[in-house]
């Protein structure tokens, strides 16, 4: 799959913007900023990259969902959140960060 550098810098953009710029406490910052990239897949990516994203998705969507009787209560990204200390959502964030100075790079690379 070809890299879509300029798709990559037109999700991860105001997923940074929303990280740097926000007074919201950083739970909310990081889930904002991962709920603006989940559709990406880590095929989207360089190796590098890649290897970053699938890192996040991992971690932002390791508590798993809340199924009651088949039907999703509660999302895995919402219950990772609820779970996650504030080391390891400034950990995401600085992940995320790092994604889109890497995109950023190539991005405008002349």
């Amino acid at each position: 799959m070809t890299v879509d550098i300029d798709r990559l810098w037109e999700k991860l953009y105001p997923a940074a913007w929303k990280l740097a710029r926000s007074a919201d406490p950083i739970h909310e910052r990081v889930g904002e900023a991962f709920r603006g990239i989940r559709d990406l897949r880590g095929e989207e990516f360089g190796p590098e990259e890649r290897i970053i994203f699938n890192e996040v998705v991992a971690r932002m969507t390791s508590a798993g969902a809340t199924v009651v009787d088949g039907k999703i209560t509660s999302g895995a990204v919402t219950n990772t959140l609820k779970a996650m200390s504030e080391a390891e959502a400034s950990e995401i964030a600085e992940s995320i960060f790092e994604l889109f100075v890497q995109v950023a790079e190539q991005h405008f690379r002349i």
